[in-house]
């Protein structure tokens, strides 16, 4: 459980500091919800843009500043320094990403910000940063409520007065979060601050309005999160009449799932996150989300590959050395049999099969290229000095030998002449392959192997 570590704010005015204390503020403006106040340079700081819309009250905007890094967080859109950047977007360890329900901001020095888009945003620090903070997150210290929030020596008091008279309204959700259904999550993280949240929201009300449901979704929203990161298992509380939440394509809403889905383009993500899991949309079981065509949760066998354009089920991908079949969204690839080329140049120029060049000067015949597995062939050089100058060679013969028969070895000479047993004329077929005198012999070969 990492619950100490998290400072969160949600429906209209509740906020769960660091440490623990439960409490509302009914502000309207932007506020510095966490900072790094104890230390001569900022390493960090959030803020939070509240707004009045609709008859509800939202977060329109979150700010985090990290060191000289200015990030604006809005509900459609990310800004990096005033520029619209597009999600994912990395850049110097901060990672910002989103989802069907959430905008998620990680550094990877630790802390993240979390916001539902909505009314909630949550901030999650590493114990590094402890009683390093201020703001309406507090003071990080470990101890609620206690110099939490000061004004000239004296502790300010933020809270709203309550009405007497909610015993039905608090026994009505004392009922449902200690049921069976929220049993996993009663063990491990005490309702009573959420149920008094929720009494609290009930006083708010004019005499003869009706409950806000959307108070109440919010608050058992959050109490649903602290549950999954207190290690707790929470309840699929939601349904169609009752803070139901629509999701896109074929997705379903859970409450707790794996932050990591299945994608077509990677199908494991699930099998090797770490993170703890999270309320949200997800693909039903048996099913991965289709990120390549954008089509919603299909089966994986249905997942189309993807190279210099989208590839179908059973559809093939030919390359110079490759033949790949698109199945299950992976490339199934064999290795196709491709020739290479080596070259002798100017007599003591040499180019490998694999790119490598060198210089050599000889005097006599050299193994050019041989087969060393099965003998089919081998291909010898004479190499003769060609002037005065001892490290000036010339390429004087070519002789190719098939499957060691020297009885029948074809003879390239200098001067352009070919012997085959006899001098042949070009182009000149023995009937297994065809063998072509380019210009310039004297001076050059090029070996061009294909391996079947």
């Amino acid at each position: 459980s990492h619950v100490g570590n998290i400072c969160s704010m949600w429906g209209k005015y509740h906020f769960k500091t660091f440490d623990g204390d439960v409490y509302q503020f009914p502000g309207m403006c932007e506020y510095n919800l966490v900072s790094d106040c104890h230390s001569s340079f900022q390493d960090f700081s959030v803020h939070v843009k509240k707004t009045f819309a609709n008859g509800h009250i939202s977060v329109s905007r979150v700010f985090v500043t990290i060191k000289d890094l200015v990030i604006d967080l809005r509900k459609d859109l990310v800004l990096v320094g005033g520029e619209l950047v597009a999600v994912p977007y990395h850049v110097s360890g901060v990672l910002v990403e989103r989802n069907t329900i959430y905008t998620k901001l990680s550094y990877k020095l630790g802390f993240s910000v979390t916001w539902n888009k909505e009314e909630a945003v949550m901030v999650e620090l590493d114990s590094k940063y402890a009683n390093r903070t201020c703001g309406l997150c507090g003071d990080f210290n470990g101890v609620p409520v206690f110099d939490e929030f000061i004004s000239q020596g004296e502790i300010v008091q933020i809270t709203i007065k309550e009405q007497e008279d909610l015993s039905f309204h608090i026994f009505r959700l004392h009922t449902l979060l200690q049921s069976g259904d929220w049993a996993s999550c009663a063990g491990v993280l005490s309702p009573e601050p959420y149920i008094k949240a929720c009494a609290i929201d009930k006083c708010q009300q004019q005499p003869g309005d009706t409950m806000d449901e959307s108070s109440i979704c919010a608050t058992l929203a959050e109490y649903s999160r602290q549950c999954s990161h207190a290690t707790g298992i929470p309840p699929n509380w939601r349904n169609a009449s009752f803070c139901a939440v629509e999701c896109p394509f074929n997705m379903v809403y859970l409450e707790s799932g794996s932050p990591c889905m299945d994608t077509c383009s990677h199908t494991e993500s699930n099998s090797l996150c770490e993170d703890h899991n999270v309320d949200g949309c997800f693909c039903p079981d048996g099913t991965v989300f289709d990120d390549l065509s954008k089509k919603g949760c299909i089966p994986k066998e249905q997942c189309q590959c993807k190279h210099d354009k989208i590839y179908n089920v059973g559809e093939v991908l030919l390359t110079d050395t490759e033949e790949c079949l698109c199945h299950e969204g992976k490339w199934s690839c064999k290795s196709l049999s491709t020739p290479a080329s080596c070259a002798v140049e100017e007599g003591s120029h040499f180019t490998t099969y694999d790119g490598k060049t060198y210089s050599f000067h000889g005097n006599c015949y050299y193994v050019l290229s041989k087969d060393c597995m099965g003998s089919k062939f081998s291909i010898l050089g004479q190499l003769i000095p060609c002037s005065s100058q001892e490290w000036d060679t010339c390429l004087k013969t070519v002789v190719v030998r098939m499957h060691g028969d020297k009885r029948n070895e074809l003879i390239i000479k200098a001067d352009g002449k070919v012997i085959h047993n006899a001098a042949v004329n070009l182009p000149y077929s023995t009937g297994k392959q065809n063998d072509h005198l380019w210009g310039g012999v004297s001076k050059q070969i090029h070996c061009r192997l294909e391996v079947h």
